[in-house]
């Protein structure tokens, strides 16, 4: 019999298999997609009008398009939630529940301070945070070192936040959003970020994953948390009095996160885009609805109509990834959202984790694939993605 380390890394193993080449005859369907500067960035670039003040003008604009007070452009999501355990003042021991089906920064940002990240399992279709399960958790950990939640708006599909919050006022814990895949997203009509209730959001404007650009964005409603992460994010740097501009005092240790002007000028390019690119995910989503509809193996993700769909995530019934490697064979990239965090290595070792403790989570992993849905695919290349999927499923075993 197997050890359960040994099964460990062999589901691991499975997800990180080299594509087989590709045949002669196929189409490439990337998943990032190429790393293209924007005509509109490159035009204003010329222009330096436009990139002084860059910074400022695009956390304006952010601020005004979430419906929050206050937002801060940083150097990307994972810096953005790590300034945000930053402005909680997290401290060693306190402890901070997570969702197991997430990426590696959010526990990453509470291990950083020597904090404990407490995992809760995901709900078996949404893949969300499982609230009933939260529920347990914050009942078992009901002390005052327990500090946060923080949840994943996965895929662009909201938390039920109605719920949250009446958990959160219950137990006297602060809720964190984790919002890289909802920028733009609603929850009953309003736009995630936009509710006082929940005390730091954080989104992602570019390629969070990938290797082109990502920007973090952090907003809040409370000034003291917008303050001290303002603050942290500049070294805890103040000028000081003295009628010049060179003299500075450090009043705190902080870190190096502010976007660039050249980098806000990107993102505010982005930030146009982005209501055409929600638009645009939904149309690929419906496409995907309509034409994979009834295949024997693929489970097509749970409708909601304020679905972003930041994510396509199909589920095969079994055999993943032997069908992930047909499609990349084909020209395909598919991607994974996510390797529960309990079963890498870090955590296992750590936290002494059993592979099954989180068994809605592990169930999910070993089936789930992300479609390509880039909001620059063309039609011709979602056709040939649904053919192929359509083709591989007949004869999937």
């Amino acid at each position: 019999m197997k050890s359960e380390e040994k099964e460990t890394e062999e589901i691991i193993e499975t997800t990180e298999t080299g594509t087989e080449e590709k045949e002669a005859n196929g189409m490439t369907v990337s998943y990032f997609g190429p790393a293209l500067l924007p005509e509109t960035l490159l035009e204003r670039l010329g222009e330096q009008r436009e990139i002084e003040g860059a910074l400022e003008r695009f956390e304006k604009k952010i601020a005004n398009y979430v419906g929050a007070p206050y937002a801060l452009g940083l150097s990307s999501s994972t810096s953005a939630l790590h300034l945000a355990m930053c402005a909680l003042d997290l401290k060693r021991g306190d402890k901070v529940l997570c969702p197991v089906n997430a990426f590696v920064d959010v526990p990453e940002v509470v291990r950083h301070f020597d904090a404990e990240p407490i995992f809760v399992d995901c709900d078996a279709h949404s893949y969300l945070i499982d609230l009933d399960r939260l529920e347990e958790a914050l009942e078992r950990y009901n002390h005052k070192k327990l500090r946060a939640v923080i949840v994943h708006h996965m895929a662009g599909l909201p938390v039920d936040l109605e719920r949250l919050w009446e958990l959160a006022r219950r137990y006297d814990v602060k809720i964190v959003e984790d919002a890289t895949h909802a920028l733009g997203a609603t929850y009953d009509a309003r736009r995630i970020g936009s509710f006082p209730e929940n005390l730091l959001t954080v989104f992602s404007l570019g390629d969070k994953c990938g290797t082109h650009f990502n920007a973090g964005i952090l907003v809040t409603h409370d000034v003291e948390c917008y303050e001290r992460a303002a603050l942290l994010r500049n070294h805890g740097m103040v000028e000081q009095a003295g009628g010049v501009d060179y003299l500075y005092d450090v009043v705190d240790i902080g870190c190096e996160y502010r976007l660039n002007d050249y980098e806000a000028l990107y993102a505010e390019v982005l930030l146009e885009k982005n209501e055409d690119k929600r638009a645009r995910r939904r149309e690929i989503a419906e496409y995907y609805f309509l034409e994979l509809a009834g295949l024997k193996h693929i489970r097509l993700p749970a409708g909601h109509p304020e679905h972003d769909y930041t994510r396509f995530i199909v589920e095969v019934d079994r055999n993943r990834d032997a069908f992930a490697r047909a499609l990349q064979s084909r020209g395909i990239e598919v991607n994974l959202h996510y390797v529960p965090l309990h079963a890498t290595r870090y955590y296992k070792e750590k936290y002494h984790y059993k592979l099954f403790d989180f068994p809605q989570a592990m169930q999910a992993y070993q089936r789930v694939m992300s479609l390509p849905n880039r909001p620059e695919m063309s039609e011709e290349e979602l056709a040939y993605v649904c053919e192929t999927i359509r083709e591989i499923d007949t004869v999937h075993v």
